[in-house]
């Protein structure tokens, strides 16, 4: 059986599991049986620049990284803070009915996907490449950068690709990160949050076809940051011809952060806002 379909497998039993401690039940006999072979077939991204996609092949790297990025929201998930109250739920809620899935501990996680050749993230100033805004404290300095306050859940790094970012609250300027925006608008290229709304290529797709979805690959190395690797680079148009509506530092903010972090110059522009085209950041 070819990696991705071990992995989607993995996926779908815990979303049916009813018992009390998935750890020992399904997960660490998936690991004895199956670690070997995903982390063989995810190799060859673990370095920038050292695969690309030639021609299709079904389950190829990109969709198994993807099909482990849910395993992984998967087990994150009761880590996080519930939405707010009176929020609407997200699509992706109702499809998949994630309320369902078991409770891991945090250390168990991190035992999971040190199996498959991942690295925690660990301790690092506020970088929108590694962190993912959980919540935001706005102080009264608009021009105060962002600082980490605490830690929700660990982030992992699969030699120079980021796997998954840490889930993190701070504390922060206007300027840099708006309350309400930063920590709820929708969070694009991830599957399923418990506490905002997310968006990626499977929503909408049938059972099968959900999972051709491609895993975003952003690679960190000594001189800089690299933002989705796989696609075009980036213009002011939209695929229809159309002015996006977003200054060049918007658009910059919305692939490293994968979100919205501040009001738009052209409020208009809202509802369309989304990640696209590549990006590179030299590191200071």
């Amino acid at each position: 059986m070819i990696p991705a379909l071990r992995v989607r497998r993995l996926f779908h039993t815990l979303e049916e599991y009813q018992g009390v401690d998935v750890f020992p039940a399904v997960v660490d006999p998936w690991l004895d049986e199956h670690a070997d072979a995903v982390r063989e077939a995810l190799a060859p991204l673990a370095t920038f620049g050292g695969w690309a996609r030639t021609t299709y092949e079904f389950g190829d790297p990109l969709e198994t990284a993807y099909a482990l990025s849910r395993v992984s929201d998967a087990l994150i998930y009761d880590s996080q803070p519930l939405l707010p109250a009176g929020s609407e739920a997200p699509w992706a809620h109702d499809l998949h009915e994630p309320e369902r899935w078991p409770h891991v501990p945090l250390d168990q996680y991190l035992a999971v996907f040190a199996r498959l050749g991942m690295n925690p993230i660990g301790d690092v100033a506020f970088e929108p490449f590694f962190h993912e805004v959980v919540h935001v404290a706005q102080t009264e300095h608009p021009g105060a950068p962002a600082e980490i306050t605490g830690t929700v859940w660990p982030g992992l790094m699969f030699g120079e690709m980021l796997f998954s970012r840490t889930g993190v609250t701070v504390r922060a300027g206007a300027q840099h990160l708006v309350a309400g925006i930063a920590d709820l608008s929708p969070l694009h290229d991830v599957f399923m949050r418990r506490y905002r709304e997310t968006s990626d290529g499977s929503l909408g797709w049938g059972s099968n076809s959900q999972w051709r979805t491609d895993f975003r690959r952003d690679y960190v190395t000594d001189a800089a940051f690299h933002f989705a690797v796989d696609e075009e680079p980036d213009s002011d148009l939209d695929i229809l011809g159309e002015p996006r509506g977003l200054t060049p530092a918007e658009r910059s903010d919305l692939v490293r952060h994968r979100c919205l972090t501040r009001p738009l110059q052209d409020p208009d522009a809202w509802q369309d806002a989304c990640p696209g085209g590549r990006l590179t950041v030299r590191r200071t």
